[in-house]
Parts: C-alpha cells; structure tokens; sequence
C-alpha cells in the first residue's frame, strides 16, 4: 500500500502557498537590486495569496457538499 507523504488536513494549495511565502522571504534576502527583490516578493506573495483563496474555495464546497 502506498501512502501519501502530504498530510490529509493540509491541502496541496496550502503547501504551495507556503512555499511561496519562503521564497518571498528569501527574495527580500537576495543579492539583487531593491527594485528587483521587491518585484520578487510581491509576485510570490500574489501567487501564495491566489493559492489561499483556492484552497479555502475548495474546503468550502467540499464542506458544503458533506452536510448535503
């Protein structure tokens, strides 16, 4: 039997989305020009913020779909 290495109560968007909260962090931390540090930062932030919605969007329907 395969397991998932995912844990049940954390969904695939949410991991990502956590993902790209740390690259945002680490793009505030490169050795790169402000402008560009601060572009990559609000592109990861906006990809994250994306992905939160999603997911929350999805655990939405599938709680409405269980007390149907």
């Amino acid at each position: 039997m395969v397991h998932s290495t995912v844990f049940p109560y954390r969904s695939n968007r949410r991991a990502r989305a956590a993902a790209h909260r740390a690259m945002a962090m680490s793009a505030l931390a490169s050795n790169s020009s402000l402008a560009v540090r601060y572009r990559r930062y609000n592109a990861h932030m906006r990809k994250a913020e994306r992905l939160l919605r999603a997911a929350d969007a999805s655990a939405q329907k599938a709680e409405q779909e269980v007390s149907e």
